[in-house]
């Protein structure tokens, strides 16, 4: 019998986390007694969606899923502006966590990469997941405004969609993925709210790589199917900061946790159990 998400995410412990305006949705599995593992998802996805990864290591880590605002059950804050860098460090404090690590995926990879560069000796180590680092972004991360509104259009075109059109949206798109990472991905796609298109960074990212002041690992795809981080990016990402190992995955894209799950997992326990901080 297949595993599914449910069957995962029912022992998960949850609890709620004050961030200013917002009130941030915390799942929590593993064991208490090894170290602090935090996951930051991607646009448009959830803490649930994290579901396969956090039951291939919940005998080696405190995990914690974090729902970033204005998405899964967190809330969207009143005021326009948000920092998806300071959620994270509320939410680190609030549950008294020493030194985590941290795993990001795409916007989430972005964001965990920020709080390490901003949070000096905060952060033990760092796994990042294909972020949104395009080789003309690396000075200026803004987004134009034609960019910004074609992100918050297509976040708000889930909204008039059915579970049966997400369904068949997500096979169309995602069609070597495994059957059950859909329920997850549909369910996060029905929660989203469009007002995340305004927690997009305007850093460059070149300035956030260099500050990083732990062990990262970049994990990226191959651009021809769908990845951001190109070869060329993870080569200059390791001239800027000698603490970034770049590995690349061959035969996936922009989802390799999803794409080639065993591959991704492989990679991230040797780095986690790798060395010291």
């Amino acid at each position: 019998m297949r595993t599914r998400a449910s069957d995962v995410t029912a022992r998960w412990a949850e609890s709620d986390v004050e961030a200013g305006d917002v009130g941030l949705h915390v799942y929590r599995a593993g064991r208490t007694d090894r170290p602090p593992l935090v996951l930051a998802h991607g646009l448009g996805d959830s803490g649930r969606c994290w579901w396969r990864v956090a039951a291939a290591l919940e005998n080696e880590a405190d995990l914690i899923m974090i729902d970033a605002r204005h998405h899964g059950r967190s809330s969207s804050p009143v005021t326009p502006a948000s920092s998806l860098t300071e959620d994270l460090a509320v939410v680190v404090d609030a549950m008294d966590l020493e030194r985590p690590a941290f795993m990001g995926h795409s916007v989430g990879a972005r964001t965990v990469a920020q709080f390490a560069a901003t949070h000096p000796g905060r952060a033990a180590r760092l796994v990042l997941i294909d972020p949104p680092w395009a080789a003309d972004r690396e000075v200026d991360g803004d987004l134009r405004a034609s960019e910004r509104e074609a992100i918050r259009g297509w976040l708000g075109s889930f909204a008039d969609m059915t579970d049966t059109d997400l369904a068949a949206l997500g096979r169309q798109q995602h069609p070597d993925w495994p059957d059950t990472e859909y329920d997850t991905w549909i369910e996060s796609k029905r929660q989203v709210q469009p007002g995340a298109a305004d927690d997009l960074s305007t850093v460059g990212w070149g300035s956030v790589v260099a500050a990083i002041d732990c062990p990262t690992l970049l994990v990226h795809g191959e651009a021809d199917r769908g990845g951001i981080v190109t070869d060329d990016v993870a080569r200059r990402i390791g001239e800027l900061n000698d603490r970034v190992t770049s590995r690349k995955i061959d035969g996936t894209g922009h989802n390799i946790h999803r794409e080639d799950f065993e591959a991704f997992i492989d990679v991230v326990r040797e780095f986690l159990s790798s060395g010291t901080n």
